[in-house]
């Protein structure tokens, strides 16, 4: 007999997750369940902030971890789009405040960091809209265009003290970026970025066979170029598609859409275990959140070409997830997503667990209208 698992959330029994992996129903319910359990484990009340990891330390919160916390925004305002609830909005702000605050600064010296800042904020503008966080996304872009290198070779640098490095996870996230600039204020020169960005990224850093997506680049003094073909990351991938989706939508090319569904279909045949289904474990630390950022770029491509292996995928990350990844009372996600989770357990990973439930509802809520 199959074991069945009851979910509680708020003053609703949820029934139906099974060990079998087996598809569940109202995926928004779950994904409500995991957001109460994520603010129930890491939100700080009195310093309105996010903590680094769980169980807490003071130890473990002596690095900032700005994008980890970046990506704790986005957390929250997949939370605000899913309910329209206020409360997510707020807490999304007080962490871009607590950000700003434990930096000392608006800016980093990782021009990702800032650039995963930026694209948080700008949705949290979307919903609220504060000429304040607007001030934020522009004056974090206005900054992170200065990693782009005229020489030889051009591209985003990784960072300000090593800018001989141009890397995936500078130049997918940027290009994202500037296009829905160019989307909600209109200024072509952003749009003429993020065209700028995303080709420099397919033509140095992207196999033209596979569709995979290399980590990064380095110049080297004599003038020759090193590309790193052995790391090809979850994250990597999920940004290249997130980019060339977006540009597609901008401008109707559908030479934009093929490469997205290329690289998909790179990233499902790359990380995805042939026999479970199931994504690959990426460690913890920053790794920890890589898989949720592709999980996050698959499904906007899904909205768009509704490309039923991804929808498959998600929904049985999912579903394994619910039924032998995590527990009703702990609500704590681990590195695999068919284990269970082990402690101390950083926000990255918890964050990843997160967005495949709240990946899901979307595509779930999507799929109904």
């Amino acid at each position: 007999m199959k074991r069945m698992c009851i979910l509680l959330v708020g003053s609703i029994l949820l029934s139906g997750c099974s060990d079998n992996g087996s598809k569940k129903e109202n995926y928004s319910i779950h994904a409500e369940w995991a957001e109460e359990m994520f603010i129930k484990h890491y939100w700080n009340e009195n310093g309105k902030l996010i903590h680094n990891a769980y169980p807490y330390s003071k130890e473990r919160e002596g690095n900032l971890n700005y994008w980890w916390k970046a990506h704790a925004v986005d957390a929250m305002m997949d939370g605000y789009d899913r309910t329209g609830d206020e409360q997510y909005a707020r807490k999304a702000e007080d962490i871009v405040k607590s950000i700003i605050k434990l930096n000392g600064s608006l800016f980093n010296e990782f021009y990702d960091d800032m650039e995963w800042l930026a694209l948080a904020a700008l949705r949290l503008y979307d919903a609220t809209e504060s000429e304040t966080v607007k001030n934020y996304v522009i004056k974090l872009w206005g900054d992170i265009k200065t990693a782009w290198w005229e020489d030889e070779l051009g591209g985003l640098a990784w960072k300000k003290d090593q800018r001989q490095s141009r890397n995936a996870c500078s130049n997918g996230p940027a290009a994202i970026l500037a296009a829905r600039l160019y989307e909600r204020f209109g200024s072509e020169e952003d749009l003429e970025w993020s065209k700028k960005i995303f080709a420099w990224q397919k033509e140095h850093l992207v196999d033209p066979e596979t569709g995979n997506v290399y980590d990064g680049l380095e110049l080297k003094a004599d003038g020759t170029i090193d590309v790193n073909k052995n790391w090809i990351f979850t994250y990597n991938q999920g940004t290249y598609i997130g980019a060339a989706v977006e540009l597609y939508k901008q401008t109707g090319d559908k030479g934009y859409l093929a490469d997205a569904e290329k690289t998909a279909a790179a990233a499902l045949a790359y990380h995805v275990h042939e026999g479970t289904g199931m994504m690959k474990e990426e460690g913890t630390g920053d790794g920890g959140l890589f898989k949720g950022i592709l999980i996050r770029y698959l499904t906007q491509l899904y909205e768009v070409n509704k490309d039923s292996k991804i929808k498959e995928m998600i929904d049985h990350n999912a579903d394994v997830l619910l039924s032998k990844g995590s527990t009703q009372e702990e609500g704590l996600f681990g590195t695999a997503w068919d284990k269970p989770h082990q402690e101390p357990l950083d926000l990255s990973v918890q964050l990843s667990g997160v967005f495949l439930l709240e990946a899901a509802a979307k595509i779930e809520k999507g799929d109904k209208k």
